[in-house]
């Protein structure tokens, strides 16, 4: 039998007192056979170390101590010159790894010799029905994406091979690693993990996905504008276009960026156009030795890209800012932004009005939870569709369960419209979900399903 590779997985921690704990008690319930756990402690000032400090006396991590805060590449950087394993894993310290997630990754690593890293397929840790994605890709403009992001899982369609592993679990052949080592420090944060692709895709390898090697990631979430989030990733996306893309690509693309004046416009944002360029223009230099470092298979890449210069990625339902409460659930969805919350699951775009009336735009599945305290017999919805060739399939399921218990063909009108139909189910806790194909792309490149108003069980 062949002694499976040893595997370095390196943890960043900075200021992750309350978390990084369960970070290694996942690591340590892997059900991989070698594995050594390196943790990179970037200055943190929270009492992160004396945890880090506990599991270094008890031999279950190697501790390496930064002086100073150098960012994910930095700290990444640093965790390697410790790493012993032929294989090594990245991991954020709010990330919680399920027990075959480095089995399974290994798995597939070692399955193709082409594959140089393999991407985890990485769920939000608060509503773990919903991705965080499976691996990611740019567009021409370098802007982007993880796959299947704020998809449910139920629904998702895992690529098969990803532009770069999301940093959050990617999983990389020591050797390559090696070959695209140092990592740009620079990008403090933010697109370090597309240039790990990128240089590996242009080493000659190729980057999978594991779709078994799961990772629930605990970051926090805000709706709000984070300006120097915005400004880290349009100064990294530039460095990064400027060190990679081929020349005959730049003209085009600098001809597109004037729209990014345009797009950082608002108020909180005013400003950071000219700051980011301001910096990209001193730090080209660096810029250009990285370009001559990595020219060859400069174009190796260019193929994955997703070929579209506008918004990357298009608008989606957050899902993961949704938070049903079954116990709350009644037999009546009205979609107003005030009384719906507690039953949305999935799919469901901001409220809007239409005069009077409130309404939600769906996405091309949607998903609602719904309580009847006793049977019901017949059900009515207030819709209309996007498009006049839409066919939209009701299908209500119990909680939990996956063969729905009532499959409803309908047919949406373009004008508002009450429709009501033959539903017959017992009392109990109820999924309804909502299928429309085909969907309507807007101008602002929100895909549509159907407008709901209301959902009424009697």
């Amino acid at each position: 039998m062949t002694t499976p590779p040893l595997v370095s997985v390196v943890v960043l921690n900075y200021n992750g007192a309350s978390i990084i704990g369960r970070c290694l008690d996942h690591l340590r319930r892997q059900t991989y056979p070698r594995m050594q756990i390196v943790v990179v402690d970037n200055h943190s000032t929270d009492g992160s170390l004396e945890i880090l400090d506990a599991a270094e006396a008890a031999g279950e991590i190697v501790l390496v101590r930064s002086t100073t805060n150098r960012g994910v590449a930095g700290g990444r950087n640093l965790g390697l010159s410790a790493a012993e394993g032929s294989v090594v894993a990245f991991m954020d310290n709010d990330g919680y790894a399920s027990p075959a997630w480095l089995s399974e990754a290994v798995r597939v690593l070692q399955s193709d010799p082409r594959f140089g890293a393999v991407a985890s397929v990485v769920f939000f840790n608060k509503r773990k029905i919903i991705l965080n994605g499976a691996g990611g890709t740019i567009n021409r403009r370098g802007y982007g994406a993880d796959f299947c992001f704020n998809e449910p899982f139920e629904f998702a369609s895992l690529p098969q091979h990803v532009l770069y592993p999301m940093g959050c679990g990617m999983v990389i052949r020591r050797d390559v690693m090696d070959a695209i080592s140092p990592l740009d420090e620079l990008l403090f944060n933010y697109y370090d993990d597309v240039e790990v692709g990128i240089r590996i895709w242009q080493r000659g390898y190729r980057i999978g996905v594991a779709p078994e090697a799961w990772v629930d990631h605990d970051f926090s979430y805000s709706e709000g504008i984070n300006r120097n989030k915005v400004l880290l990733c349009e100064r990294n996306r530039i460095r990064n276009v400027l060190k990679y893309f081929p020349l005959s690509r730049l003209p085009a693309w600098l001809l597109h960026e004037v729209r990014m004046g345009n797009y950082l416009r608002s108020a909180p944002l005013r400003g950071i156009p000219l700051r980011v360029w301001a910096w990209n223009l001193a730090h080209l230099p660096s810029a250009l030795r990285c370009r001559l470092r990595f020219a060859r298979g400069r174009k190796a890449f260019w193929p994955l890209l997703y070929p579209t210069w506008d918004a990357f990625p298009p608008p989606l339902p957050n899902n993961q800012a949704l938070r049903p409460d079954p116990s709350s659930a009644t037999p009546r969805l009205q979609c107003d932004g005030e009384h719906d919350a507690a039953q949305l699951n999935f799919g469901w775009y901001a409220p809007e009005r239409d005069g009077q009336r409130p309404f939600r735009w769906t996405a091309d599945v949607a998903s609602a939870i719904l309580r009847f305290p006793t049977g019901v017999a017949d059900a009515k919805l207030t819709w209309r569709g996007a498009r006049v060739d839409q066919q939209a399939t009701l299908l209500l399921r119990r909680l939990g369960e996956l063969r729905p218990i009532r499959t409803i063909e309908q047919v949406p009108r373009l004008s508002w419209t009450d429709t009501a139909f033959a539903c017959e189910a017992p009392a109990g806790l109820y999924e309804l979900q909502i299928q429309t194909a085909p969907t309507y792309r807007e101008r602002a490149g929100r895909n549509l399903g159907v407008a709901i108003s209301s959902i009424e069980f009697v």
